[in-house]
């Protein structure tokens, strides 16, 4: 629903699509980075505890990136472009820590929330490192000369999860103003983020028939879940562990792939 009154403000006029530019901005360099922060800075950061779920994952992301990296290799370029093939490489490894955050808090709450957070802390950096490697390589664009490390280093995201992770590890708790005010926005943060994903939505090209954007589709949304599902079997993981795992593997890619894909020569549009 928050999402779709993202759309309806969009299309009924009310707050015109080339005024979100402004609000996505917010989001992503304050808001969510203060969930972030917030949550990691709380957690237990006990990977002889959550460790398994975070190797559920690593596997799954890993093992459907390798898959598509081999059609590269399996297809033409006539038939597979190289800025289709990063897209589908993005569509398979990237997800979207809004709708993430949004979704485990409404239905997990707070331990949900440290669970995706230690997710985000681990993977969000592997991530942007193997999808901004994929497009430097296989990307049409000529301005590739920023270091693979500097893109990682000023992601707000990246940056958030730093910032927790030390202050978790410090042992020195955070002022406790300065808690309350990273609670505050990080509450604005994920119904913004989520208005804004709903602003973003073209319905038109949600229809338009393309056999790529069906594989990417399938392949995210089958493929990834059941691998994580295969090892957190095995693994012997908890129901809570083995729902924030599904979540994160079967939502919508990161928004900021759209971006990336624009800056590097990837198909943006599909």
């Amino acid at each position: 629903m928050t999402a779709l009154c993202g759309y309806a403000l969009v299309h009924t006029g009310i707050l015109p699509r080339i005024q979100w530019g402004g609000i996505e901005t917010l989001a992503y360099r304050l808001l969510i980075p203060a969930v972030l922060i917030k949550s990691i800075a709380e957690s237990e950061l006990s990977l002889s505890e959550f460790g398994g779920m975070l190797v559920a994952l690593l596997l799954a992301l890993g093992v459907s990136g390798m898959m598509v990296l081999g059609l590269r290799w399996w297809q033409t370029p006539e038939k597979l472009s190289n800025p289709v093939f990063t897209t589908l490489f993005q569509t398979t490894t990237r997800w979207n820590a809004f709708i993430t955050l949004a979704a485990v808090d409404l239905i997990v709450g707070p331990q949900g929330l440290a669970l995706v957070a230690l997710a985000i802390a681990v993977l969000v950096p592997l991530i942007n490192i193997a999808n901004v490697l994929v497009l430097a390589f296989f990307g049409s664009a000529q301005e590739q000369d920023t270091p693979v490390a500097t893109h990682v280093l000023k992601n707000p995201l990246v940056q958030a999860c730093a910032i927790g992770i030390a202050i978790n590890l410090s042992g020195v708790p955070l002022p406790n103003l300065a808690m309350q005010t990273l609670n505050l926005i990080g509450r604005a943060g994920l119904g913004v983020g989520i208005l804004a994903v709903g602003a973003g939505v073209n319905a038109e090209r949600l229809f338009r028939h393309s056999t790529a954007l069906v594989f990417g589709v399938v392949f995210r949304m089958m493929f990834g879940p059941a691998i994580f599902l295969a090892v957190a079997t095995g693994l012997g993981l908890a129901q809570t562990e083995v729902l924030m795992g599904i979540i994160v593997l079967v939502g919508p890619a990161a928004s900021n792939g759209y971006i990336l894909a624009k800056k590097m020569g990837g198909d943006a549009d599909l």
